[in-house]
């Protein structure tokens, strides 16, 4: 008999792929139902108005950079906080995939749906906090478990 060992994280090569999904559709719903008004946001309009950008999916290259660095970082971070030897990384990948994609979820959910509950998405902020916080505490856990 042969058990099946659940995992708590995924792998670097599908995390990336994923993530890089989620970056692009929400580029993708903010230029079709915001028409790129993401852009305007305080963290993201100095930096399009830099550049001169106004299309949310010319942004995706320095949103990724930004990601690829969160990772590299907090991966850093947890194996010398949390003595977690390894899959770090992949701990902070999928953790920002699960954050990143429960606000994609809420987006499709405004923007088709027109959905709100919640009537600015900054609401949505502490929530995502708690959904990631969660779910990397249950994954450190199953981690060191081994």
């Amino acid at each position: 008999m042969t058990s099946k060992k659940q995992k708590a994280v995924l792998s670097k090569k599908i995390g990336w792929v994923i993530l890089i999904g989620l970056v692009i559709f929400d580029g993708l719903l903010d230029l079709i139902f915001a028409n790129g008004r993401g852009l305007q946001s305080p963290i993201w309009k100095p930096i399009a108005n830099l550049l001169g950008i106004s299309n949310p999916l010319l942004l995706t290259p320095i949103v990724f950079a930004i990601f690829y660095f969160v990772v590299k970082g907090g991966a850093r971070l947890i194996k010398k906080i949390d003595k977690i030897p390894d899959k770090t990384e992949e701990l902070v990948l999928t953790t920002l995939i699960i954050v990143y994609g429960v606000f994609d979820l809420w987006l499709v959910l405004v923007y088709f749906f027109n959905f709100t509950l919640l009537k600015n998405h900054y609401y949505l902020i502490p929530v995502l906090i708690i959904i990631g916080v969660a779910y990397s505490w249950w994954a450190e856990n199953k981690i060191k478990k081994g």
